[in-house]
């Protein structure tokens, strides 16, 4: 029992120690903020199986889904202080405009009132809807009206060239207005909070099925507008997301047709680019101007998921984001309630669920305790990681070929080499052979995602040779103590491998090959 112990129970204790390692270190990741004064991602507590649709006035939150509208009152710690829930169904797909006792929506080509139950036929025979906290504009074909809520009355705002599109309402009354040119084209107009449009567009932009804008918001300051929007477009079966701006004195508006210049963002943890941007949106956050978007997730885990940034807004190609959301899937529909709190649909593939986060001292101080939803990803990650550890098997099994080879020509024509008493020179040989052979594939497995997902006490200049030097020299001690003197050259050589290749998988390992 001893003799058995010795050969196995002490790879296997130290093995299990490294898987220790493995799981400690995930649960200190569930752990870990977005960012040093941001929360990590909270549940609300609401979830849909169909996209909501949201609207924010007043400090409440307004999701509409499946004919019923959920009121939501979030207050400093992050928590949900009030919900109700109002039975009025809003037309898919089209915005709507409430302050919790009136909602006003696109229905069967009318624009509705409802209160207390009761409909009411506004404006008729209206193409769309877009509004803000403040201000609610539809439009027939090339008409745009604006709907005063205090006095219940319509007036007419401007007449454009061809069919409006869409209209982007900012909290002002301003608005960007997207016109028809044909059927793959809008023109851009500019519209102050005095509701004067400037007499040409702009700005042309891509409405066609496969390249097509996704996303605009604008601002404007010291007399200067200032325009992001998101353009997808597929080549080939392939999706690709791009962001442009246009910057522009509202004095020169329509003197010219201007083109949007592409920026980029960029991790600013990290220094990597952020692929497939969208979903811009201009925010205040600490009384400063930022871009909030959602972009690739670059953290373990992230694979497919679509994460939250928010960049602070410069006037530069490149704009530098930092993760907010902590959340593993597609993000969608962000919405700031606050200046230090954020909310948005957290898509699993299934399910939407509300998530939020906050730059409140005691939100980010609690969010980072241990619950049962955390501590299940931790382990479900570290799973998954030792998982990936098995693809690293796979990929190192030519480690052992050379000795194995070396062994097969020393026993064919050199037979009296394995006669010796003890343990043989060419066991010797095979196994210094075998500890040279994963130099290189440590040094290539070492990449940017090992060097993003590992524990800092694997990731120290140098590491990746210390790491094999100490795993040799643990494995030669156990050789040493382990290896019964009745065992053959092959048996010894094989019994070396068989201790490194646990301990490569289940210390380096793990970190080498995403699975998520």
């Amino acid at each position: 029992m001893r003799e058995k112990l010795k050969v196995f129970g002490i790879p296997i204790g130290i093995m299990l120690l490294f898987i220790a390692a493995l799981f400690f270190h995930q649960l200190l990741l569930v752990k870990e903020l977005p960012q040093p004064n941001w929360s990590r991602s909270l549940p609300l507590d609401y979830t849909s199986k169909e996209r909501p649709q949201v609207f924010q006035n007043n400090g409440e939150l307004y999701i509409s889904s499946k004919g019923k509208i959920h009121a939501f009152t979030i207050n400093d710690e992050m928590k949900v202080a009030d919900e109700r829930v109002i039975d009025t169904t809003i037309t898919r797909g089209y915005p709507f405009w409430t302050d919790g006792n009136e909602f006003i929506y696109y229905k069967d080509g009318n624009l509705i009132s409802t209160q207390d139950k009761e409909d009411q036929i506004l404006s008729k025979e209206i193409t769309g809807l877009g509004a803000s906290a403040n201000h609610i504009y539809y439009w027939s074909s090339e008409q745009l009206n604006e709907y005063n809520v205090q006095e219940g009355s319509s007036r007419e705002v401007h007449t454009f060239p061809s069919e409006i599109s869409d209209i982007h309402a900012g909290d002002d009354g301003s608005a960007i207005i997207q016109v028809k040119q044909d059927d793959t084209h809008d023109f851009i107009y500019y519209m102050n909070e005095n509701r004067e449009v400037s007499e040409k567009p702009f700005l042309l932009v891509n409405t066609a099925p496969n390249k097509k804008v996704e996303g605009l918001t604008f601002k404007v300051t010291d007399g200067q507008l200032t325009l992001l929007y998101n353009e997808k477009s597929r080549t080939q079966g392939t999706l690709s997301y791009s962001t442009y701006k246009v910057q522009v004195p509202l004095q020169e508006l329509g003197s010219s047709m201007l083109t949007g210049i592409k920026i980029e963002f960029v991790n600013k943890d990290t220094g990597e680019k952020l692929a497939s941007a969208g979903g811009v949106q201009f925010v205040d956050v600490d009384g400063k101007v930022s871009v909030v978007f959602t972009s690739e997730g670059q953290r373990i885990g992230d694979n497919s998921a679509m994460s939250l940034y928010a960049a602070p807004f410069q006037d530069q190609g490149i704009l530098e984001g930092s993760p907010l959301s902590t959340t593993r899937h597609v993000t969608y529909s962000p919405v700031p309630l606050t200046d230090e709190t954020l909310v948005w649909f957290n898509y699993d593939g299934g399910t939407y669920e509300l998530y939020g986060a906050s730059q409140n001292d005691q939100v980010v101080s609690e969010s980072t305790s241990w619950s049962k939803r955390s501590v299940k990803e931790a382990l479900n990650n570290g799973v998954l990681m030792m998982f990936s550890s098995l693809v690293t098997v796979l990929t190192s099994f030519y480690w052992v070929l050379p000795s194995l080879f070396l062994l097969i020509l020393l026993y064919i024509f050199r037979p009296n080499a394995f006669e010796k008493d003890g343990i043989s020179w060419a066991e010797y040989a095979s196994i210094i052979i075998f500890m040279l052979m994963p130099i290189s594939y440590t040094s290539n497995a070492m990449n940017a995602y090992f060097y993003q997902v590992a524990p800092e006490y694997l990731v120290f200049p140098g590491s990746g040779y210390a790491l094999l030097l100490l795993i040799s020299v643990i494995t030669w001690v156990i050789w040493k103590v382990g290896r019964d003197p009745d065992w053959g050259s092959f048996a010894g050589a094989f019994y070396f491998m068989g201790i490194y290749i646990l301990f490569y998988i289940t210390s380096i390992g793990p970190y080498i090959f995403n699975l998520f």
